[in-house]
C-alpha cells in the first residue's frame, strides 16, 4: 500500500488526494442513486407486514409461479438498486430465492448506458447486437431463476417472514400508521451508508490496480476465462460492469467472457443479501449458485456465439 500511495504522489503532484476524492464521489454517487429504489422496497415491505394475508397467499404464491419471469424483466433495468431490493424481499419472504437470483442474473447495471454511449464513436457493436445481448441476458435470468428455486428448494428456509425481519431490524412496525415511511427510511439509509462506505472501497482500490492489470490473456481461454470472470464478477460494486463492459468493447474478452461476468455481477444485491439474510450458510449456498450457473451458463454462450 505505500508503494500505491508513492506512485499515487509522484503522478500530476496531489494525484493520490485527487483519486480519493474520485473514489469517495463516486462512491457516493452509486449510493444515492440506489436509495430511491431501497425506499420502494422498503416501503412496500412495510405496506405488506400491515397485509399479511396479502403477503403469505397472493404474493408468496405468484412469487413461485411467475415470480422468475418478472425478476428477470426487472433486472434488465440499468439501476443498481434494483438488486439490492430484491435481495431485501427475499430476507422478508415475500419473494423466492429463485426470483432474486433471476434480478441477479439479469442485472447489468452501467452496461447497457455503456454500450449505447459507444454507438456514437462508430466503434459500438450496433444496435441491433446490443438489444440481442440484453434480451439473451434477460431470458437466461429468467431460465436459472426457475433452475435456482429447483435446485434451492430443500436449502433455503421457508418461514422467513417480514414480521421477524421487522422485530430484528428494530423498525417499529407495529407503531403508529404513520411510521411506515420513517421505518421505510431507517431501513433504507442503514443500507445506503453501508454501500457508500464499501463503494468507496472498491473504487478506490479499482483506481489503485487499474483496468489494464485486470486484463489479460488468459482471460480469453475457454472456461478459464468464464470461471475466472465470474469470480470478479462476484465484487458487489456497480463499477465491475464498467470494467467488464468496455474490456468487451475493446476485444480483450469474448462474449461469452461478458456474460459469466455480468451474470454473477448482481451489483448491491450481495452487498444487501449478506446485510439482511442472518443464515450465512444459505448465503453461502446462494452466492455459489450464482458463481457455477454464470460460469456454466457463459461457456455456453461462449460456444454457441
Amino acid at each position: 500500500m505505500l508503494n500505491l500511495f508513492l506512485h499515487a504522489e509522484t503522478v500530476g503532484g496531489g494525484g493520490f488526494w485527487h483519486t480519493v476524492g474520485s473514489a469517495a464521489l463516486d462512491g457516493l454517487k452509486d449510493g444515492l442513486w440506489s436509495i430511491p429504489v431501497l425506499f420502494l422496497a422498503y416501503l412496500l415491505m412495510e405496506a405488506l407486514e400491515r397485509s399479511r394475508r396479502f403477503n403469505e397467499g397472493l404474493l408468496h404464491g405468484y412469487s413461485r409461479k411467475a415470480g422468475p419471469a418478472l425478476g428477470g424483466l426487472l433486472g434488465i433495468v440499468p439501476q443498481c438498486g434494483i438488486s439490492g431490493a430484491a435481495a431485501t424481499l427475499f430476507s422478508t419472504g415475500s419473494i423466492t430465492v429463485g426470483t432474486m437470483l433471476a434480478v441477479f442474473f439479469a442485472t447489468s447495471d452501467e452496461m447497457l448506458p455503456i454500450m449505447l454511449s459507444s454507438l456514437s464513436d462508430g466503434a459500438g457493436l450496433g444496435i441491433k447486437r446490443i438489444v440481442l445481448i440484453v434480451l439473451t441476458k434477460a431470458a437466461l435470468g429468467i431460465a436459472l431463476g426457475y433452475l435456482a428455486d429447483l435446485l434451492l428448494r430443500r436449502f433455503i428456509r421457508a418461514e422467513k417472514d417480514i414480521h421477524s425481519f421487522c422485530e430484528r431490524e428494530h423498525c417499529a412496525c407495529d407503531d403508529e400508521e404513520g411510521s411506515v415511511f420513517l421505518s421505510a427510511l431507517k431501513h433504507t439509509l442503514k443500507i445506503a451508508v453501508m454501500l457508500i462506505l464499501v463503494n468507496f472501497a472498491l473504487n478506490l482500490l479499482f483506481s489503485f490496480i487499474g483496468v489494464e492489470k485486470l486484463s489479460g490473456t488468459i482471460l480469453s481461454r475457454p472456461v478459464i476465462g468464464e470461471a475466472l470472470l465470474a469470480l470478479f464478477g462476484l465484487v458487489p460494486n456497480c463499477s465491475v460492469s464498467v470494467v467488464v463492459t468496455q474490456t468487451y468493447l475493446s476485444g480483450v474478452i469474448g462474449v461469452g467472457g461478458l456474460f459469466a461476468a455480468l451474470l454473477s455481477n448482481a451489483g448491491i444485491g450481495l452487498l444487501v443479501l449478506v446485510r439482511t439474510n442472518k443464515n450465512q450458510k444459505e448465503n453461502l449456498i446462494i452466492i455459489a449458485t450464482l458463481y457455477l450457473l454464470s460460469v456454466l451458463a457463459g461457456t455456453v454462450v461462449g460456444l454457441f456465439a
